[in-house]
């Protein structure tokens, strides 16, 4: 029985030596293949490109001209000849006019949607980082779910035989029938906790089904070992990377661009159009058929026309304004951002880092002393629960300080604009 219960220990301990996962086993969920599938299945991300794309194509809508204007005029028809026109006409103006708007204007809404349309690509990244950042966190929540039900598993199989144990020091006399009553209830906790672990299994795989854009309930493998450091990076290392590679603030960038063009079309709405007329005069009562030209301009400073540019103007220039304030506003929000990813990163780091190389051991020590001692009758068995749950605790502590650990990651990539590969590579 010593035996038994000295295997089962050194299963529990041994949970504390981190073995990176092989990257192809089969069966193990791969979060490189689940970001990819993302990226070509979520919903979301699908209906962000097509607004991108949809916006690229307002820029050829804005810059064209107007469609001309072909048609015939009826002079001097008597009536009679309705409901046939042509018959004892006097005069048909056969006509194509066309409406020029004064030269820059066009090309002033075109800037302005070309900004508009780069910021739809920015707002897509937005939503890119956003999603993949919420995919990496119910990984890596399902992750821990999934070490909570290996590890619950395990002290199961340690606390039956500490059922065993119990028992055979009752049976010679050197235990109480309490232990083993209470060796059997810290069991049965253990084995509701797995239900319930099992539950949360099931709603973490679903999450991670829904960003795919699967069915609820499709079968998920394995999440192998994440744990992965990163370099101890300083706020003034990311800050230039967070400023150009934020998506959100390069699409802040682009939304002023798009009101300063939409100020100058505004400005150029005081200048006039042109209309253009050409027409040919078929005479029907003589041989002198003839060409008609016609040009006309609009009068945007009218008195009765005039306010509504006016008012246009300053509108676009207010909307400048506030869009270089909300440009500040980011970037401040931004570099808060990147600061409190950092922080989280240092703080999980060094959790993990305690567990794994104090706490854990220290823990493991003091169940192996305690569990010595009470197999000779020199301690309680309450003190080997109590130095159970000890282990029991940090080992939990411990997948939850790689869980955070990990999404502090993600947070910092979000927060930066970029993967952590790449800011390893731009980081000098």
């Amino acid at each position: 029985m010593r035996a038994t219960f000295r295997f089962y220990l050194f299963v529990l301990l041994g949970l504390g030596t981190y073995v990176p996962a092989p990257g192809q086993e089969n069966g193990q969920l791969m979060l490189d293949s689940l970001v990819a599938e993302t990226l070509r299945s979520n919903p979301q991300l699908r209906a962000s490109r097509n607004r991108a794309s949809a916006s690229l194509t307002r820029i050829d809508q804005v810059t064209s001209w107007e469609s001309p204007q072909v048609g015939v005029e009826f002079y001097q028809t008597p009536i009679k000849s309705f409901p046939n026109p042509a018959r004892d006409w006097m005069e048909n103006d056969y006509f194509i006019q066309q409406m020029i708007p004064f030269p820059g204007k066009l090309s002033a809404m075109g800037r302005s949607a070309e900004n508009q349309a780069a910021m739809a690509e920015q707002e897509y990244g937005a939503l890119r980082r956003k999603v993949i950042r919420d995919l990496k966190s119910a990984y890596f929540e399902l992750y821990l779910v999934q070490r909570k039900i290996q590890l619950n598993a395990e002290n199961q199989d340690l606390l039956r035989s500490f059922v065993a144990i119990a028992r055979k020091q009752y049976e010679v006399g050197m235990g109480k029938q309490a232990d083993v009553l209470r060796a059997q209830t810290e069991l049965s906790t253990l084995s509701n906790e797995g239900i319930s672990l099992e539950r949360e299994k099931k709603v973490g795989e679903s999450m991670i089904n829904t960003i795919l854009s699967r069915p609820a309930s499709s079968p998920l493998g394995r999440v192998p070992d994440i744990e992965r450091d990163i370099p101890q990076w300083t706020f003034d290392q990311l800050e230039p990377l967070a400023l150009g590679h934020r998506p959100e603030l390069k699409g802040m960038s682009y939304s002023i661009e798009m009101n300063k063009a939409e100020a100058a079309s505004a400005g150029r709405e005081y200048l006039p159009d042109f209309m253009t007329k050409l027409a040919y005069k078929d005479m029907a009562q003589t041989k002198n058929d003839f060409w008609s030209f016609m040009v006309g301009i609009t009068i945007p400073l009218a008195p009765w026309s005039s306010g509504k540019y006016t008012s246009r103007v300053e509108e676009t220039e207010l909307n400048v304004k506030t869009s270089e304030d909300e440009y500040t506003s980011m970037k401040n929000m931004v570099l808060f951002d990147v600061q409190q990813a950092l922080v989280n990163v240092q703080t999980n780091r060094n959790l993990v880092l305690l567990y794994r190389n104090t706490v854990i051991p220290q823990a493991e020590q003091t169940l192996q002393s305690t569990t010595t001692s009470y197999q000779t009758g020199k301690s309680e068995f309450l003190m080997l629960i109590d130095a159970y749950r000890m282990v029991l605790m940090s080992r939990l502590d411990y997948f939850m300080a790689v869980m955070n650990f990990m999404s502090s990651q993600a947070q910092l990539e979000q927060a930066v604009g970029l993967d952590i590969g790449d800011i390893a590579a731009k980081v000098h």
